[in-house]
């Protein structure tokens, strides 16, 4: 199972970091229009309900601004299945555990539910892992660099990761893959940084929660339970998808 520790983000370290973070997105907001080296503090003065106004405003009309809020997760014990999938959002940052110069005997491998749900998959699924584990370990005992040793693990081997993302980037991936048609641990690990996000900026409920993200939610749901054909379900839920890129 995936372990997902928030490591840094916007406001680290200060007596408020919700606060501190809002308030450099109102500041964002507000050079559009103004800008003065006084501004930060005057805007932490400001109560909160009038801070919480402008948020809800950015949330829903100016992404620019959430540029400004970054975050930087550790993903453990996450797939190599997962992680391909991930760093293809190209405007995350990324460090992951490396298997080119590591000897990484004694590996975990995760698996799918698909597979834990039927005992014969099971066996067949950890026995080839552990054909695949001894090989590992003897191409190594020959003599086998551990780069070209390396090509025979498995896609599901487990790895650990760092990536940092800004407010807008990890919400537009948030509402991309909300989707029911997400490889499920991805959706899971999401949902594990989406909490992590909403911990120390309680706020951000405002952008993953937008009025159209939960009506989309819920055409998705009911589309689902729809007795119709599944390639038809599949066909609307992608337009939902397309939708959800749009917003």
């Amino acid at each position: 199972m995936p372990k997902v520790s928030m490591i840094d983000y916007t406001g680290f370290g200060s007596s408020d970091p919700a606060r501190h973070a809002a308030n450099v997105l109102v500041f964002a907001k507000a050079t559009r229009l103004t800008m003065s080296p006084g501004l930060m503090t005057e805007i932490a003065k400001r109560p909160w309900g009038e801070i919480e106004l402008e948020l809800k405003y950015i949330a829903n009309t100016i992404a620019a601004s959430q540029e400004f809020v970054h975050y930087t997760f550790l993903i453990e014990c996450a797939t190599r299945a997962f992680t391909h999938q991930f760093v293809r959002t190209r405007t995350g940052s990324y460090a992951q555990q490396t298997m080119r110069v590591l000897n990484v005997e004694g590996w975990e491998y995760s698996t799918g539910k698909s597979i834990t749900d039927n005992p014969l998959s099971q066996v067949v699924y950890d026995k080839t892992m552990s054909v695949i584990a001894d090989a590992y370990d003897e191409l190594i005992s020959l003599g086998a660099e551990i780069e070209d040793a390396r090509g025979v693990l498995p896609t599901n081997i487990q790895t650990n990761i760092v990536a940092g993302f800004n407010l807008r980037t990890f919400g537009d991936v948030a509402r991309k893959r909300a989707s029911t048609r997400t490889q499920g641990e991805y959706r899971t690990v999401l949902d594990m940084m989406i909490e992590e996000v909403k911990k120390v900026h309680p706020w951000t409920e405002l952008f993953f929660s937008r009025d159209f993200d939960n009506a989309a939610k819920e055409l998705e749901n009911a589309i689902s339970s729809m007795d119709i054909d599944r390639g038809k379900k599949i066909d609307l839920i992608k337009l939902i998808d397309l939708m959800r890129t749009k917003a």
